[in-house]
């Protein structure tokens, strides 16, 4: 755990100078997660090889904690096939897309990655729409849902160590932070999608991967706004 905290502290500050010249922190805490889960495997065996007898519930904790993940995981992956059987394959602005009752609008499955609007989305105005629509395009491209799973695959391994569960959140944040900076170098006005995700913004279940997400943080949109304030059209564009 004090390795990954230690790897969390420098990926924060690697973080805020890497948003200061406009570059993608996505893959910062990508790389500390594999590294805070990675290195110490690779010392486990001798960890083991030395603990007391007498310290073996700590194996079985382990083994629980990473086995009832999985579990979450799994269940989470059951509830949303179960929802994908009552969505419509229909079109949005000539995009295809699914439609929901309340899901979305997000990216959802892993080896199939669909585009998920909810049926309200229909009400707003068409300007709107495209703004969402373009920002789960970008999404889509970007195949977030497989970088996230990539993350929560290393968890599993070592569930119990808190670090890795704030350096996902901050993996999380870069994703829209970076999805963020890719709407603006395509040429979208800050304001108008600004508005869009103050509106918008609580209906967004983050459905990635495996795990449904709920990213309606209010601290958080204001965050990623205060960033995209500081973005110019040349930093925004390295993202792409």
């Amino acid at each position: 755990m004090a390795l990954a905290l230690l790897l969390s502290a420098a990926a924060w500050g690697a973080e805020r100078l890497l948003q200061r010249r406009g570059r993608t922190t996505r893959w910062l805490w990508l790389a500390a997660i594999a590294a805070s889960v990675l290195l110490p495997l690779a010392w486990l065996p001798g960890v083991l090889a030395a603990m007391p007898a007498e310290q073996a519930q700590l194996k079985l904790g382990w083994f629980v904690l990473s086995t009832g993940m999985l579990l979450i995981l799994a269940l989470r992956s059951v509830w949303l096939l179960s929802h994908q059987r009552r969505w419509q394959k229909s079109t949005l602005l000539g995009t295809p897309v699914f439609l929901s009752g309340g899901i979305g609008p997000c990216v959802a499955g892993l080896l199939r990655p669909r585009i998920v609007m909810p049926v309200w989305l229909r009400l707003i105005l068409p300007p709107q729409q495209a703004l969402l629509l373009a920002h789960e395009q970008c999404r889509l491209a970007a195949r977030d849902p497989l970088l996230l799973a990539v993350a929560y695959a290393l968890i599993v391994l070592m569930p119990w160590n808190l670090p890795l569960w704030w350096q996902l959140h901050r993996l999380r944040f870069a994703i829209e932070v970076d999805c963020d900076a890719r709407m603006l170098a395509h040429g979208h006005a800050l304001r108008a999608y600004a508005i869009v995700l103050r509106q918008h913004g609580q209906y967004y279940s983050g459905l990635t991967g495996a795990s449904p997400i709920v990213l309606s943080d209010p601290l958080a949109l204001r965050r990623r706004r205060q960033i995209m304030g500081r973005f110019t059209r040349d930093q925004a564009a390295n993202l792409l």
